[in-house]
């Protein structure tokens, strides 16, 4: 394997590194923007809508242009961008300022993912799985951000934490461009409206289709999760905002070292099996959440909440086994796009359900939903396996 190809992989990781922190700190700083900016939980579920929703939209140009110009140009251009949105993010004054912001964060976001996927699977092809593990593993250092931020934010102030997140950006992109190596040399020409019907077509497949459905379930529980777990800790369980950071850095970093072990255990055995036993994981996570304010318990609630996100690492691998190189940012990204554009409306829903039912009902409801999709992919599971004997 070509040292260039490792550097690469370093560098596309430290740009989903600082974008994955730069998604997450609006969510470990809610309170405080909530009240610095005089807005309600419906306006702020809201607004992290609106950058899930916008992150979702872009899934699909991220990976289509990256089909038609190459994967490096268009990770640069959304790290440029991230880095614009994140200087903005620290000078909002009001509500409508904040759902901008928040939506251009996710405009930014949106379109750096399905080219670094593809990048990587390309790279390392029969290693991709450990290298997507890898590249995943360096995204939950982001976890130590909510950890850490809550005692900063004390110094410097909200705002200025996203200032430096974008200079950091705009450092990460110079590096990158400048540095890694390009694995699509010979982009595909194809007219946009062929590339989305070439896009759509990939979803009537019958293992991409089923791993809609089961994703979509998964995606609502993530989702859900990313945008209001320190709220919930802190206006569910009575902890203050440095346990609430605390937990949810275990949340998003716990999976540090064991991703790349997942990543390389799914290039090995049935990848459908991994993924059955992180969704259950999940589920499990979720209910004990529901009935415990054991400090200890939440702990390790937390942590193993952290390694059921191997789920969409392993995920892409399974996906990028059915789809052809030069097709398959474009797939993967009406793949993601549809899946984060029908699971954004979860944090808005959240919030508005919060003033109905009870924290820790809409919580319970989402691991019930877990617990379907682990239904499904056991089916799927069985009728692979008596397939297989049957021959």
């Amino acid at each position: 394997m070509k040292k260039s190809y490792h550097l690469t992989l370093l560098l596309v990781s430290l740009g989903w590194l600082i974008i994955f922190v730069g998604r997450l700190t609006p969510s470990t700083l809610l309170v405080q923007i909530m009240k610095d900016l005089q807005i309600t939980d419906v306006q702020a579920g809201i607004a992290l809508s609106g950058m899930w929703f916008l992150y979702g939209i872009m899934q699909y140009p991220g990976g289509a242009f990256s089909d038609a110009v190459g994967r490096k140009k268009i990770i640069a251009l959304s790290l440029v961008f991230f880095s614009f949105a994140s200087f903005l993010m620290g000078m909002n004054i009001n509500f409508v300022t904040f759902v901008f912001t928040c939506s251009f964060i996710g405009f930014a976001s949106g379109i750096l993912p399905i080219p670094s996927f593809t990048m990587i699977a390309e790279l390392f092809g029969p290693q991709k799985g450990k290298a997507l593990g890898i590249h995943s593993s360096i995204g939950s250092i982001s976890g130590l951000v909510p950890l850490i931020l809550p005692f900063i934010v004390v110094i410097f102030g909200w705002r200025n934490i996203f200032l430096l997140w974008g200079v950091f950006g705009f450092i990460i992109a110079y590096l990158f461009y400048l540095l890694s190596t390009e694995s699509l040399t010979k982009p595909e020409k194809k007219s946009h409206i062929d590339r989305f019907k070439t896009g759509l077509k990939s979803l009537t497949e019958k293992d991409a289709f089923f791993m809609l459905i089961v994703n979509l379930i998964i995606s609502f529980a993530w989702i859900g999760l990313l945008s209001w777990f320190p709220t919930y800790i802190q206006q569910e369980k009575g902890f203050g905002p440095e346990v609430a950071g605390l937990l949810f850095s275990i949340v998003l970093s716990g999976g540090l070292l064991l991703k790349p072990i997942i990543g390389h255990l799914s290039d090995k055995i049935n990848r459908l099996l991994i993924m059955t036993v992180l969704t259950a994981l999940a589920c499990i996570s979720l209910y004990v959440l529901t009935i415990s304010n054991s400090f200890i318990v939440l702990v390790i609630v937390s942590f193993m909440l952290s390694q059921t996100s191997a789920f969409y690492l392993v995920r892409t691998s399974y996906l990028m086994d059915i789809w052809h190189s030069k097709s398959a940012g474009t797939n993967l990204g009406v793949f993601r796009s549809l899946i984060i554009l029908l699971g954004s409306p979860i944090s808005a829903l959240i919030g508005w359900s919060k003033g109905i039912y009870e924290f820790n009902t809409i919580i319970l409801m989402i691991s019930i939903g877990l617990l379907f999709a682990v239904v499904l992919l056991v089916i799927r599971l069985v009728k692979e396996e008596w397939a297989i004997l049957k021959k």
